[in-house]
């Protein structure tokens, strides 16, 4: 694994309003690396993420992406974006495309494939998600869960450095967040740099190298998986634990 960090936040607060979400974050995502972001509703998780692919600018602090500088114009901003892809709880996908479609328009259109050599890639994708039967339906004849992988092949098909996932599985219903989690358990494999919000503590502590708590806009803990779930340290962690675990544990033994 590569020591330079792919994704690095140094010093980051993100302010809207009198609100202050973001408070002085220093994180580093190395390359190959799986990074789990857990802690309450309305700590700054998804707005961390946003940040990560510049679609929030910071208050103050600074944000690094590939080793390269904050974009300075639309021109930089668009290139380092192709290096990013990013999975949102709602799937976005084109209505009027079919799943091939929605796959292939970011290569031809972005990346200016030819339409045969996006195909190619786009089929090939789908195949690795799990849906190459499904490539000429369209999103209302899909489920939540194909339409989730859909979007999954949309973000690989545009050859992305990292992967960002804002609570993927959160929309779905629950049978099916397994598919979903299969596909992001198979990236991880892979070796794809992967930065994480979920509440599917079986994920983090299955998948992660690393797992950090954000509470208040601040990070209070992280470390590998087996000491931040299995003997976390803060005692805010700990509270967090307690409630999410027991809830998990419990939707385990239903399941």
């Amino acid at each position: 694994m590569d020591s330079a960090p792919l994704v690095e936040f140094s010093k980051v607060y993100k302010v809207f309003g009198t609100l202050e979400v973001l408070r002085g974050v220093d994180l580093k995502v190395k390359r190959g690396e799986v990074v789990t972001i857990i802690g309450p509703s309305g700590s700054g998780k998804s707005t961390l993420l946003r940040c990560a692919n510049y679609l929030e600018p910071v208050t103050s602090g600074k944000v690094t992406v590939c080793g390269e500088d904050p974009p300075a114009c639309e021109a930089d901003l668009n290139r380092i974006r192709t290096k990013v892809g990013m999975l949102f709880q709602h799937f976005n996908l084109f209505p009027h495309m079919t799943a091939l479609g929605n796959v292939m328009e970011g290569p031809v259109q972005v990346r200016k494939k030819s339409k045969l050599e996006a195909c190619e890639l786009a089929l090939g994708l789908l195949e690795k998600v799990g849906l190459k039967d499904k490539a000429n339906a369209y999103p209302r004849e899909l489920s939540g869960g194909q339409k989730q992988r859909v979007a999954i092949a949309r973000a690989l098909a545009m050859e992305p450095e990292v992967m960002l996932f804002d609570e993927a599985t959160s929309a779905l219903d629950p049978e099916l967040v397994g598919e979903v989690l299969a596909v992001m358990r198979t990236l991880a494999n892979e070796g794809m740099t992967m930065l994480v919000v979920t509440h599917e503590m079986g994920f983090a502590r299955e998948l992660s190298d690393r797992i950090v708590v954000l509470v208040d806009g601040r990070i209070i803990e992280e470390g590998p998986p087996v000491r931040v779930l299995g003997n976390p340290q803060n005692p805010r962690t700990r509270e967090f634990l307690g409630r999410t675990l027991n809830s998990w544990y419990e939707q385990v033994a239903i399941d």
